[in-house]
């Protein structure tokens, strides 16, 4: 008998005010601590805090920002004396060095975003014996895309990308290794007819993607109209991905309970 499908979700917590999706940024200490307790009540297993926006248009920010904004939630979130302590929190970032940062502030897995794969950061996450996500991204990271013609983003394309990362992964002796497409990575140049196309492209092919051995994470992308969200919630919901992403944990559970 099959056992019940069950996701694991990732409640995104963002600490960068140029962020698109105004609902999940949480500025200050209060902020954090609100947007935190929301997510959990709300059914996410993970809180994945982001510091620096992917939104094409907005100000871009260096290392030492993304750190200086991520440290007072990890002390919230992952100071053992803290009454707001949570057992499972993701920093996402695409710098190695923000990824070390985090685990030594208490982060439990690295949400890693860019393209290079440094070894200093998978030695890292392995001496932490920590998560590690690793994310398809064809460009440096998401304000060298900005800048660069678009490449391709297929699956071939993404499996070509995603397997030496594991590879790799395994080697440094990393346990817990989740695989991500990143149905979030739209080259500005991409209209939206374009853009759904290849999210659902991926979403509806994720046995290919299985083959790598990795547990998937799929983003629930955050769509600016309503029914949009919940179409998009419901197809990563319906391919069965492992782990979910998203601002809205009630939407996917509502959505879960329909599904079996």
């Amino acid at each position: 008998m099959n056992e019940p499908y069950v996701p694991r979700i990732l409640g995104v917590l963002n600490l960068s005010p140029e962020s698109m999706v105004e609902e999940s940024i949480a500025i200050g200490a209060e902020a954090v601590q609100e947007r935190a307790a929301m997510l959990v009540r709300t059914g996410a297993d993970w809180i994945d805090l982001g510091g620096r926006s992917i939104t094409p248009d907005v100000p871009m920010i260096d290392d030492a920002e993304e750190q200086r904004r991520l440290a007072p939630a990890l002390a919230i979130l992952k100071s053992p004396e803290s009454k707001h302590f949570h057992e499972h929190v993701s920093v996402d970032t695409w710098s190695a060095e923000t990824g070390i940062f985090g685990l030594e502030h208490g982060a439990d897995a690295v949400n890693y975003t860019g393209g290079p794969l440094p070894q200093a950061l998978l030695d890292a996450v392995a001496e932490n014996d920590a998560t590690l996500f690793l994310t398809f991204m064809p460009y440096e990271n998401a304000y060298v895309m900005r800048q660069s013609e678009p490449r391709p983003v297929g699956l071939q394309a993404v499996l070509d990308h995603l397997g030496p990362k594991v590879e790799a992964s395994r080697r440094a002796g990393i346990r817990d290794i989740i695989i991500d497409p990143n149905l979030g990575i739209i080259h500005p140049s991409t209209d939206d007819h374009q853009k759904i196309h290849q999210q659902l492209a991926i979403v509806w092919h994720l046995d290919a993607l299985r083959a790598l051995g990795c547990p998937i994470l799929l983003y629930a992308a955050r769509k600016p109209e309503r029914l949009a969200r919940i179409m998009m919630a419901s197809a990563v919901l319906h391919a069965r991905a492992d782990y979910i992403r998203t601002h809205t944990p009630e939407m996917i559970w509502r959505l879960h309970r329909g599904t079996d």
